[in-house]
């Protein structure tokens, strides 16, 4: 369905699809950036919603389903890389950029997004997981007298199972190990450190018109949107593109320092301020997502064409490897360098 209309001075006219961003950025930029969208955009807020669709309505109507409990955690697993709200923040921006120099109105296809963003919303809210994993497969009512393993996705105890054994609820691995989940947090920070000067040197977004071509990086962007009346945008786009993601990037580098270098002072507020990162990592996303949609509502080559520039696809990587290491990372190595019990 379309998703905005443009038009020029009435005199040229162009129609845009949020799928069309991504052939868009796959012919004007680079197929990380356009993959990753697709991705982040549409399969996998879709393949999230099937999973619990699924799960629910069998659990709802009492059908057996083989490995339920499986996708339930990878539906969970999705939540932080499913974007709809994301994607609904980032085309407002676009909109107003694309405002700018073209007579824009938002169609059947933008609304239709809009619901399917505010659905997903409040679905996390009221969804109670605790009680979905229960039906799946009721934890235990006593404590077990002898050994038993834990699994850390489900918080399900199960007795006479070895560290290592597939938990019968989910899937995941019993009391898995969390030391080896350091390296991979260590090497994707260190991988996005050079990435924030390209990310922020470099154009996002180039605006390709008859009287030349302008360049705009991140600061730029939130300066041309203050400079056109849309200051209140630029301020969610200075926040979004530069505090977000420097924030998420000096709380990561300060979480793993102090599991290389413990110290039982201020455990908790670490533990929480990781809890923090975690929830923000994803919203800096909005930047590259502005150029993505931007670009195929202004669409008229040789007059005035917005294109995602240089800039975009080391700031999605940025983003998508700080996301990443928030993901991996493991707060009770803090918890267990430091000789406490999480």
């Amino acid at each position: 369905m379309p998703l905005m209309d443009s038009s020029l001075q009435n005199l040229l006219f162009e129609e845009s699809r949020l799928v069309s961003s991504v052939g868009t950025i796959y012919h004007e930029v680079w197929f990380p950036f356009a993959f990753g969208f697709m991705f982040f955009a549409f399969l996998f807020p879709a393949l999230r919603a099937l999973f619990q669709i699924v799960v629910f309505t069998t659990l709802r109507l009492g059908w057996p389903l083989w490995q339920r409990g499986r996708l339930f955690r990878w539906s969970e697993e999705l939540r932080i890389w499913s974007m709809t709200d994301v994607v609904v923040i980032a085309g407002a921006v676009a909109y107003a950029r694309a405002a700018i120099p073209a007579d824009v109105s938002v169609r059947i296809g933008a609304w239709c997004y809009v619901a399917v963003a505010v659905l997903v919303i409040i679905g996390d809210a009221a969804l109670d997981r605790r009680a979905v994993w229960d039906a799946i497969l009721p934890d235990l009512r006593t404590m077990p007298h002898r050994h038993a393993a834990s699994c850390d996705v489900c918080e399900m105890t199960v007795p006479n199972r070895r560290p290592g054994d597939p938990c019968p609820r989910c899937g995941s691995r019993l009391n898995r190990g969390i030391a080896p989940r350091y390296i991979p947090a260590v090497g994707a920070v260190a991988a996005a450190i050079p990435l924030c000067i390209p990310a922020y040197a470099a154009a996002v977004m180039v605006n390709d018109q008859l009287t030349g071509v302008l360049e705009h990086t991140v600061v730029g962007t939130v300066q041309f949107l203050a400079d056109r009346g849309y200051w209140q945008i630029g301020v969610v786009v200075l926040v979004a593109g530069v505090g977000l993601p420097l924030t998420v990037l000096a709380g990561l580098i300060w979480l793993l320092a102090r599991v290389r270098f413990p110290n039982k002072h201020g455990l908790v507020i670490r533990t929480r301020a990781y809890r923090v990162l975690h929830r923000l990592a994803r919203w800096p996303m909005i930047i590259p997502f502005i150029a993505a949609i931007a670009a195929p509502i202004v669409d008229f080559r040789g007059i005035d064409d917005i294109v995602a520039g240089p800039g975009a696809t080391p700031l999605f990587l940025l983003i998508a490897l700080l996301m990443f290491a928030m993901r991996v990372f493991e707060p009770r190595l803090m918890w267990k360098t430091a000789g406490e019990t999480a």
